[in-house]
Order: structure tokens, then C-alpha cells, then sequence
């Protein structure tokens, strides 16, 4: 039985959903989400999840996955996931992979490094300093003792930042240097493929989404999760998009300042996110030139790539 996926890869706001929708339609098969937002049920708007005409025609995994108020980690997703592969395997196809979440992507391509089990000392002394000195202080201090890590961590990120550092406490070791150690290969085989954009054009692509986003009633969408009572501060609220709402519903930004903010910081989490696809050699790159056309790149991944 043939045994491989198909992963698409990307920044936010490349494509990637509309390519694995007509991809999948192609060979029939089954999509495997590797978004660390679009799991939650009540974040829709703000996570750009894929249209529901999509979701009716071709089954996706891990959209609308759980509650924003249940815990959820990379571990959890990849032991569900592979579960998930298996199964598509089992009926002779071919899973296909999509998102951007590195993290996610790798946690099934590569196996993933659970480390150390967690210490709730030090893990609340790391909680107290993110509270009493803010999140910079962290990455700096993470930056001191495992720069490698630094380097391609999401720094926007406190969960993540908490966890290497306090590998490091626990173990006295860096977590980049324990995760080389122990190579887990799965049993199937891969391709990675892509999506490359110009920079400026990615960016109005972005600026056109944000105002969409807005249009299409990013606030409402904030302010009736927060009106559940859910906490602002759990992670999933705190990333782009929503914090930035919340900022402005707290009278801390004004809506201007609110939209050029959302633009701006997701700018910069397209960029994190390049530097982290971009050290995967394994990814083969697709140009896609000044406009996207679906057809075209789902022929050339199943042709030059994928030899369907």
C-alpha cells in the first residue's frame, strides 16, 4: 500500500487552503488542517478558516477541532493526526497536509520532541516573570542560554518561549541540542511543497484580508467570545488579530490604529514564519508570480512533484 502525504506549506495569506481544496478534489482525498488556530470553534473570522462550501465538499480535520477553552499542544495534535493518516491510508489515498503552523507541519513530517515532563515550580516562576517583566525579558532570556531555538521560535509566543526555557532549567541542557539527539522517522514518506509569493504582493494580500476581516465583523467576533466570560488572556486570544481587537474594545488603541496594527504585526508573523520554512530543505518552492492560479499549481504539484 502506497504510503505518503502530500504537506502544503506557506505564509498566512498565500493560498494554501484553495490549493489543497482543488488538490484534494483532484485525487480524492482527505485534508489534515496544521493551523494551531482554526482548531478552536468560537476563532472563525480572525483565523481566516476555510469557506464552508469547502468544509461541506471535502472533509477537513482539525477546523472547528475543539473548544478555546480546552487545553490543546502540538503533542496532542500530532498523536490525533497521525490516528487521522493512518486512516487515510487505510482507504487507499493520499493525506494532504496544510497550513501554517511550522510546528504542526514538522510534529508530523519529522516526529516531535516531548522533552522533560513539565515542572510546575519552575514552570510558575517562568509564568510570575511573563507577568512581572513581560514577554521580551523571556526571549531574551531564552536567547542567552539557547539561540538556536531564539532563532526560530515564535517570540510572540509565551507558551512556547515558557516551555524551552524551562527544559533548560529542568534538564540543564538546550532543547535544540536534546531534539537533534533523538531523530524519530515516520513510516511514510513526504513531500513538501511550498507556496512562494512576491513580498509586496503577499502584503497587499494581507492589507485586502485585514479589511475584509474587519468588513465581515472581526470585532462582533471578539466580543461575543469575550462576552462567555472566556479569559483575554489564553493564548489563542492573544495572537494576531485578536489581541489587537481586544486593545481596541479596551479603549487601549483606537479602530485606525486597530486595523494598521493587525496589518503590521501580521507582516511580521509572515516573515517568522518564512524564516522557519525557509531552513527546511526538504520544501520544494512553487513561484506563484503576480496572481495566483489555483489550476496551474494543483497540475504542477501533481506532475512535476507529487508524480500522480
Amino acid at each position: 500500500m502506497e504510503r505518503r502525504v502530500i504537506a502544503i506549506a506557506g505564509p498566512t495569506c498565500s493560498g494554501k487552503s484553495d490549493i489543497a481544496f482543488q488538490l484534494a478534489k483532484k485525487i480524492q482525498t482527505e485534508i489534515v488542517s496544521a493551523d494551531s488556530r482554526q482548531i478552536y470553534k468560537e476563532l472563525t473570522i480572525g483565523t481566516a478558516k476555510p469557506p464552508q462550501a469547502y468544509l461541506n465538499e471535502i472533509r477537513h480535520h482539525f477546523i472547528n477541532h475543539i473548544s478555546i477553552t480546552n487545553s490543546y499542544d502540538v503533542g496532542k495534535y500530532s498523536t490525533e493526526a497521525i490516528q487521522i493518516i493512518e486512516r487515510i491510508f487505510s482507504q487507499h489515498k493520499i493525506p494532504i497536509v496544510v497550513g501554517g503552523s511550522g510546528l504542526y507541519i514538522n510534529s508530523l513530517l519529522y516526529g516531535i520532541f516531548e522533552g522533560p515532563s513539565a515542572d510546575i515550580k519552575v514552570r510558575k516562576k517562568l509564568e510570575n516573570e511573563l507577568l512581572e517583566k513581560g514577554i521580551d525579558f523571556l526571549f531574551e532570556k531564552l536567547k542567552k542560554v539557547d539561540e538556536k531555538t531564539a532563532e526560530k521560535i515564535d517570540r510572540e509566543n509565551p507558551r512556547r518561549i515558557i516551555r524551552a526555557l524551562e527544559v533548560f532549567e529542568i534538564s540543564g541542557r538546550p532543547i535544540s541540542q536534546l531534539q537533534s539527539e533523538k531523530p524519530i522517522k515516520r513510516n511514510y514518506d513526504f513531500h513538501i511543497i511550498g507556496i512562494n509569493w512576491n513580498r509586496k504582493i503577499l502584503y497587499e494580500r494581507i492589507n485586502r484580508r485585514v479589511d475584509s476581516m474587519m468588513k465581515d465583523g472581526l470585532v462582533d467576533e471578539v466580543e461575543e467570545v469575550l462576552s462567555f466570560g472566556i479569559d483575554k488572556n489564553l493564548n489563542a486570544l492573544q495572537t494576531v488579530g485578536y489581541k489587537e481587537v481586544i486593545d481596541f474594545l479596551e479603549r487601549k488603541i483606537n479602530y485606525e490604529e486597530m486595523i494598521e496594527l493587525i496589518k503590521r504585526n501580521t507582516r511580521r508573523y509572515v516573515k517568522r514564519q518564512m524564516t522557519w520554512f525557509k531552513k527546511d530543505k526538504n520544501i520544494k518552492w512553487l513561484d506563484v508570480g503576480d496572481n495566483l492560479e489555483i489550476d496551474l499549481m494543483v497540475e504542477r504539484i501533481m506532475k512535476e512533484i507529487v508524480g500522480i
